[in-house]
């Protein structure tokens, strides 16, 4: 699996977030897993037994995955864990790939960047990025 990012949306070349290929990168990607919730209308009239739900057409989809990283020393990574979530201010665009299949979050913002425990030398980050669309046409 890789995972590929570009800031802001929409425009240049995707840098990599992780990549299970390339063995210097030493990246294990894991729950890797889009959502997708709809968020409709709920009315609670006066007096109303049951109150009135409408599907506004309100959606949102998020796609959240777990990166373990290797560092070269405990410093550094504890330097690329106070870096990471700055790497993803604004809007941004993911491309994920598994073998030879592409999907897109186009337009999302990162929503969580949670840093678990893990060895010294490693680093272990929980990515959620909401909004957007999911698709398979590239942005």
């Amino acid at each position: 699996m890789k995972i590929e990012y570009r800031t802001p949306a929409g425009s240049g070349a995707y840098s990599v977030l992780a990549d299970e290929s390339v063995t210097t990168l030493g990246a294990a990607i894991s729950g890797f897993q889009p959502t997708f919730k709809k968020a409709p209308y709920v009315a609670k009239g006066y007096g109303a037994a049951v109150p009135v739900t409408l599907d506004m057409g309100n959606a949102d989809w998020a796609m959240g995955f777990l990166v373990e990283r290797q560092h070269a020393t405990p410093d550094a990574a504890l330097a690329f864990i106070q870096a990471e979530p700055l790497t993803y201010a604004g809007q941004n665009d993911l491309k994920v790939t598994v073998g030879a299949q592409v999907t897109y979050l186009a337009n999302c913002v990162l929503t969580e960047c949670t840093p678990a425990p893990a060895s010294d030398q490693s680093s272990r980050i929980k990515y959620m990025f909401s909004g957007g669309t999911y698709t398979q046409t590239a942005p």
